[in-house]
């Protein structure tokens, strides 16, 4: 569903992942949640799109992951 590219290319060799995400709500809370998103971590620009009830809005984005610096044991 969604065609964008990741938000920054992971280097090579490196585990971080983009991961697609869709957020759904109030219009102001959407907005502020990807706003806060994008200040804090690598962010694609979000997509915003009116819920199919026509209550709220949705958002999608790209959010990149960080390679966790330790292994899960």
């Amino acid at each position: 569903m969604n065609s964008r590219p990741p938000a920054t290319a992971s280097a090579a060799g490196s585990a971080a992942q983009p991961v697609d995400v869709r957020l759904m709500g109030d219009d102001r809370a959407v907005r502020a949640l990807v706003a806060a998103l994008q200040q804090a971590a690598a962010c694609g620009p979000a997509s915003y799109r009116t819920m199919r009830d026509g209550n709220g809005t949705r958002a999608y984005l790209s959010v990149i992951v960080p390679a966790d610096p330790t292994p899960a044991t």
